[in-house]
């Protein structure tokens, strides 16, 4: 029980919290909830978030499949939390003055649509990588599993890259910028720890078991 709760119960309340407190912290005001917010319905984070379920994840296969649910459990709370926010209002087309507004369901079911869509495609590969980073054993397991656990870091470099050279020129310029910008430098700090500390385990692990051989 323990463990299916770890599997499957953590990531979809993990999903909810971010997909909801994503929108929710980016209206609420103030400097520091914007910033979170901004970091929150990031791609990284969505990808994040199927990683952790791959990494705690029992088997392969449940990995896949419930990085999916949990990216699917996100996509769907941020955009509920949007519509209850207002978002998705267009004109009422049967108001003769044209001033009425209805809640678009068109226009609400296609985004989800389109972004369950990347989260099908995108969701189990980075779920495999979560629980791949962390299989097995071995003196070169370290070094094999390196390009699993590089998958974050490389995601959030990629964004943050294409987000620095199209979003600093718009009305949040200055706070995406500096957002963007430290994540990037984080990321790359990351990156570079995880190589040296598999370097150093591979050849710690060498090392005891050539001295253990007969």
């Amino acid at each position: 029980m323990r463990s299916l709760t770890s599997a499957i119960v953590l990531p979809v309340v993990v999903a909810l919290a971010v997909g909801m407190s994503g929108p929710l912290l980016q209206a609420a005001g103030g400097p520091a909830g914007h910033v979170v917010g901004v970091a929150l319905v990031s791609g990284w984070m969505y990808a994040l978030i199927a990683f952790g379920t791959g990494l705690v994840a029992r088997s392969r296969a449940g990995a896949a499949l419930t990085a999916w649910g949990a990216l699917v459990v996100t996509v769907i709370a941020y955009y509920a939390t949007k519509a209850a926010q207002g978002d998705f209002r267009v004109p009422d087309f049967d108001d003769p003055a044209n001033r009425a507004e209805v809640f678009g369901w068109n226009e609400f079911l296609s985004v989800i649509a389109v972004w369950c869509v990347f989260a099908t495609l995108l969701g189990p590969l980075c779920g495999l990588a979560g629980h791949l980073s962390r299989a097995g054993s071995g003196p070169r397991r370290p070094l094999l599993r390196l390009p699993f656990r590089l998958v974050i870091p490389a995601v959030v470099v990629v964004e943050t890259t294409v987000r620095l050279a199209h979003e600093t020129g718009g009305p949040d310029g200055s706070v995406v910028g500096t957002v963007w910008t430290v994540t990037r430098l984080l990321a790359l700090a990351a990156a570079l720890l995880l190589v040296v500390a598999a370097v150093v385990t591979t050849r710690r692990l060498r090392s005891a078991a050539a001295s253990s051989a007969p």
